[in-house]
């Protein structure tokens, strides 16, 4: 989750059941989001239990596919009319209204929706592809939403200011083909007996791991002679992201895996009130230096909606223009209608450096990952911190947005645990996606797209007496 935090600090492993606050200490954010994502853990594993990972109440189950007629009794003429409409195209279907439960997170769709209305920029209907079964399912997430994406999180009486932000449930509906020979033309057993090896391709069982340690021969590090020689040298506390930009193997040459590096969990963001050319002009600014922009500095635009399923490019920032609120980037960003569809611009912090010490080799404006094992290819951030991201077998798979978070303390350090006196590796601490099938569909004999299996699960909500 992005956001200017100072740690995540829960950990599930220790059982913790709630946070007790005493009198007459300083409270950290830290504190009530570990409160909040412990009751959170609590009531998903609970619903998890109780209907299975997805599943939806038998009278008012969602997302379920049409592709040829809506024929629920409640619509008026006049509505069914306005639903038949909506199928303009062969590939297009519809979702129905109501709730449904994917990794105990609820889902909900207020109301029948066009396929194409939930595509994001980019994205397209299928095409007619005879004798071919797709699967569509459900992915879901949470993101982050801030005061700048949402203007009524800010409070007026503090002319705006964000004191917190919003976590929101992500869900979108994707379209996966199937091979006809092993999952048939409609066979939703099938789908759910292969789910496990299904979701990999989405979701790797092996997503990589990372170390982290400090150390006083990073490249680029500047000393601060108020710390000690070794360590992390940062003049501030900083809560560092590392996020995997553009997913795949390690060391797969022009198309291998990428990554991105934050040294304020990724919270440096502006609103874009206008592209033109390569000028971007910003609707805030940085309320301090911190927190702003310079020449040099790498910045992605991101679709606000955060709907997207690949990361945005990267543009490396060649002039600042305060009283203008404009920056010239090294290049002209394509992008959506900004009027229907905001758009965000995002500071990143990673610098190329000599790759011989273990400085950061940049390609796209993100830096190549590599991985090692013992004292081979720790990577330097900056400040004396050094990250290794662990060669594994099977190989590691790594998946845009997966992301690390490295709390970096002026007194002690990185603060990352530890294993018989080593850094220990660890999975990604975010972005975890749910998935649930929703139905196998087929284009038919016409063209047109036909629903051939409803692979939702349903349950029944008991009645008190």
């Amino acid at each position: 989750m992005t956001g200017d935090f100072t740690r995540d600090s829960f950990a599930p492993e220790k059982g913790f059941t709630r946070v007790l606050m005493q009198q007459g200490r300083p409270q950290l954010d830290a504190d009530l989001n570990e409160q909040v994502a412990i009751f959170w853990h609590y009531w998903r594993t609970v619903l998890t239990d109780l209907v299975g990972p997805y599943a939806g109440p038998y009278d008012r189950c969602g997302f379920g596919v049409i592709t040829r007629e809506v024929t629920a009794d409640a619509l008026s003429p006049h509505e069914r009319e306005e639903l038949r409409a909506l199928f303009k195209d062969p590939g297009e279907f519809l979702l129905s209204p109501g709730r449904y439960y994917v990794g105990g997170i609820l889902c909900e769709n207020k109301h029948y929706l066009a396929y194409s209305a939930h595509l994001g920029y980019g994205e397209s209907l299928l095409a007619p592809k005879r004798n071919v079964p797709y699967l569509v399912y459900l992915d879901v997430w949470e993101r982050p939403v801030t005061s700048i994406e949402d203007e009524t999180i800010g409070e007026p009486a503090l002319n705006g200011m964000d004191t917190s932000l919003r976590a929101r449930v992500t869900w979108r509906v994707r379209i996966a083909e199937l091979e006809k020979s092993v999952y048939g033309s409609g066979d939703c057993n099938k789908v759910k007996e292969h789910w496990s090896s299904i979701t990999h391709a989405w979701q790797p069982e092996h997503r990589g791991c990372l170390k982290v340690r400090v150390s006083d021969t990073a490249e680029g590090a500047e000393r601060d002679h108020r710390h000690q020689e070794a360590g992390y040298r940062g003049s501030h506390n900083h809560l560092y992201r590392v996020e995997i930009h553009h997913g795949g193997v390690a060391g797969g040459g022009a198309s291998g895996a990428t990554f991105k590096v934050s040294r304020e969990n990724a919270s440096v963001i502006f609103r874009i009130a206008e592209i033109e050319d390569n000028v971007v002009t910003l609707e805030t600014w940085g309320r301090d230096t911190r927190f702003g922009l310079r020449a040099g500095d790498w910045v992605e635009i991101d679709d606000a909606a955060g709907h997207g399923a690949t990361p945005g490019h990267l543009w490396q920032i060649q002039k600042v223009d305060i009283s203008r609120r404009q920056i010239t980037l090294n290049g002209s960003p394509r992008h959506g209608n900004l009027s229907n569809r905001p758009h965000l611009l995002r500071r990143w912090d990673h610098k190329a450096g000599d790759s011989k010490r273990g400085g950061l080799e940049l390609r796209d404006g993100a830096v190549v990952l590599k991985e090692g094992e013992g004292n081979n290819n720790w990577l330097s951030l900056e400040n004396g911190l050094r990250i290794q991201f662990h060669k594994s077998n099977p190989a590691n798979v790594y998946r845009p947005g997966d992301y690390w978070l490295i709390p970096a303390r002026v007194a002690t350090g990185a603060m990352w645990p530890r294993e018989h006196g080593h850094p220990k590796a660890l999975p990604p601490h975010g972005i975890e996606h749910h998935y649930a099938p929703l139905a196998i569909v087929s284009f038919g004999s016409d063209g047109v797209l036909e629903t051939r299996g409803d692979c939702r699960l349903k349950f029944n909500v008991p009645v008190a007496f």
